[in-house]
């Protein structure tokens, strides 16, 4: 899979109502895209959640003065959704 391929099944996933043509050399003349809307609904849902969950361990970290950086917790959590969402890209094709 190309790289140009990858970005613009980011793009597809992150702003949905964005049309190929707005990409420039994205898709070739005979390929088309298939999207499963539940899917990607739940793993933007997924992301927003992780997002809270990051402010949350921010925040009660510092409020409680936790003698850790909240990274520990955020890193591999935004590291594996990362990894999930990119074998989901990669193989949705």
């Amino acid at each position: 899979m190309s790289a140009i391929k990858f970005h613009s099944k980011v793009l597809h996933l992150v702003f949905p109502n964005v049309p190929a043509e707005a990409v420039p050399a994205v898709l070739e003349s005979n390929e088309v895209i298939v999207r499963r809307r539940r899917v990607e609904n739940i793993i933007r849902i997924c992301w927003g959640i992780i997002l809270l969950k990051s402010a949350g361990v921010v925040w009660l970290v510092h409020h409680y003065s936790l003698p850790f950086n909240p990274l520990w917790v955020i890193g591999p959590t935004v590291a594996f959704a990362l990894l999930a969402t990119a074998l989901y890209l990669y193989w949705k094709e």
